[in-house]
């Protein structure tokens, strides 16, 4: 301001000596507001007594905001579950049916279930007359049905007497009794099995009498 105020004496002094037409000065600097002067002639080149001051002045100034946005999130966590599948025994098979040797297997079942009734139930060879049972369901379990069977209910029946002879094989070795009522299962369920292919070939395999358990004499009545 103080600068404004100089620069306008001067002109003043100026114009007050002895005359230009027109003056114009001007200050300005990069933080003071700039100045300017100016006075006009009349037509007569006699100076006019007006002046004009104007003063301009720009504040600039830069405000940066910074806004935090917080947003919540819903994660939904879907749990992984691992089921590993058991090994299932094949029941059906694609095999052709070998007659033959389905024939022969059938009477090794008569010959097997004849050993047995003829043996306690119980320590080294039962258990492996039972084993041997076993391994003759599993050479039918290899072979195809025969025609005119139905293909799972056979092959169930066969894998289902083979899981018995195997139990009954594993109790006979050691000593346990159930190895005896086992074997009676068994020895039905072969029946059925024989009665089966029998209508299926024509064949007549038959398993012998069933034996008679021994009986135990009465007791005597004391007097």
């Amino acid at each position: 301001m103080r600068r404004a105020r100089a620069t306008a004496a001067t002109a003043a002094v100026i114009v007050a000596a002895g005359g230009l037409a027109g003056l114009v000065l001007s200050g300005c600097s990069s933080s003071q507001p700039g100045v300017e002067l100016s006075q006009v002639a009349a037509a007569t080149g006699t100076p006019v007594p007006t002046e004009t001051v104007t003063v301009t002045q720009v504040d600039t100034r830069t405000v940066t905001a910074t806004t935090t946005r917080v947003q919540t999130a819903t994660v939904t966590l879907s749990p992984t579950v691992t089921v590993t599948a058991l090994p299932r025994p094949s029941l059906t098979t694609s095999t052709a049916f070998n007659r033959p040797v389905a024939l022969a297997d059938y009477a090794n079942l008569v010959s097997d279930v004849t050993v047995l009734d003829r043996m306690a139930l119980t320590g080294n060879a039962a258990a492996l007359q039972l084993d041997l049972l076993d391994h003759h369901l599993a050479r039918l379990s290899a072979n195809g049905p025969p025609p005119g069977l139905d293909s799972p209910s056979y092959y169930g029946r066969l894998y289902s007497l083979g899981l018995f002879a195997r139990a009954a094989s594993d109790e006979a070795q050691a000593g346990s009794p159930v190895a005896s009522s086992r074997y009676a299962v068994i020895r039905q369920e072969t029946g059925v099995l024989l009665s089966l292919v029998n209508g299926a070939l024509s064949t007549t395999y038959a398993l012998p009498a069933a034996p008679t358990p021994p009986r135990t004499p009465a007791a005597t009545p004391t007097r």
